[in-house]
């Protein structure tokens, strides 16, 4: 299986560190100076569950040098997402796989609008995984999981083939015959915290042992829910508690990657974790007051950060 990484971040580079280390033919698509680092001296991996280097790296610029390939996995972070969905068009071929494992929850359907539903599966992960420097990838959570489903509620070849892989390659990988649940029930959880992150600038660990913060979280968990409920997702009915639970149960120092972003005056996915669920509420007439208050709070730092003001 031919693989390309597009977005060889803290996911891309991450998994498609596994992947590479596992022996599969992964190309990282990478520019600037964590590609030339990658280049020159492999791509480390500085992680919980150990070390390790992929060296030497394939490692492009350039996809069209790449050509079609079997698997893209599309990591590309939401703000960059329009471009880079046109740069990967050489990666794809007749039968290529695009595997989104980009945070929020309309990825694959806006893949599949530009490069072909044929093409795309529903995808997500859960990592904690960040460019520490050029050419390194630091991972710090001892969860690493990845869950694959068709769009259509099928588990097919092209599905368990990646999944196997990313088995392999020592991910905790899944599939499952309900993406969109799947997908949903990863959003209420990393929205609220990526919201309350970076509107606290707190890891998790302050956010629950504060309690008015606390409370702003499971608050924040209660309006995905709704909307969840309205758009027809049928979460399970714990489902608050359960992921709650497991807030509590993360590494105190963890922070989302949208607060990272945030934090550091960079442009964060403010638009696919917190405007989208701004848009689902007033769509559906369902109240999303906490999430207008994050959106409205952060907006005037990405309106910065992306050159707007």
């Amino acid at each position: 299986m031919r693989i390309a990484i597009m977005g060889a971040g803290g996911v891309g580079g991450y998994f498609g560190g596994l992947l590479a280390r596992a022996g599969y033919a992964v190309t990282f698509i990478a520019r600037g100076e964590h590609g030339t680092a990658i280049q020159a001296h492999g791509l480390r991996v500085e992680s919980v569950h150990g070390d390790f280097t992929v060296y030497p790296a394939q490692v492009s610029a350039d996809p069209a040098a790449v050509g079609p390939v079997d698997c893209v996995i599309f990591a590309a972070k939401t703000h960059h997402f329009a471009q880079a969905l046109e740069a990967m068009r050489p990666l794809i071929g007749p039968d290529t796989t695009i595997l989104p494992l980009q945070n929020g929850i309309d990825a694959a359907e806006r893949i599949a609008a530009v490069l072909g539903r044929q093409h795309v599966i529903g995808g997500l992960c859960q990592v904690g995984s960040y460019i520490a420097a050029p050419g390194v990838i630091k991972q710090i959570s001892q969860f690493r999981r990845v869950v694959a489903g068709e769009l259509d509620g099928q588990i097919t070849p092209r599905v368990r083939a990646i999944i196997a892989a990313l088995q392999a390659a020592g991910a905790a990988a899944e599939a499952t015959p309900d993406i969109r649940k799947a997908l949903w029930t990863k959003f209420i959880f990393i929205a609220p915290f990526s919201g309350v992150g970076a509107v606290a600038r707190a890891p998790i660990g302050e956010i629950m042992t504060c309690p008015e913060t606390r409370q702003l979280l499971e608050d924040a968990m209660r309006e995905i829910e709704a909307v969840a409920h309205a758009r027809g997702i049928a979460l399970e009915a714990d489902i608050v508690a359960k992921t709650m639970a497991f807030c509590a149960a993360m590494e105190p120092q963890q922070t989302a990657s949208m607060q990272r972003d945030v934090m550091s005056g960079k442009p964060s996915e403010l638009e696919s974790m917190i405007g989208v669920m701004v848009r689902f509420g007033a769509e559906l007439d369902v109240a999303t007051p906490i999430f207008r208050f994050f959106y409205s709070a952060l907006l005037p730092q990405e309106r910065r950060a992306r050159g707007a003001i």
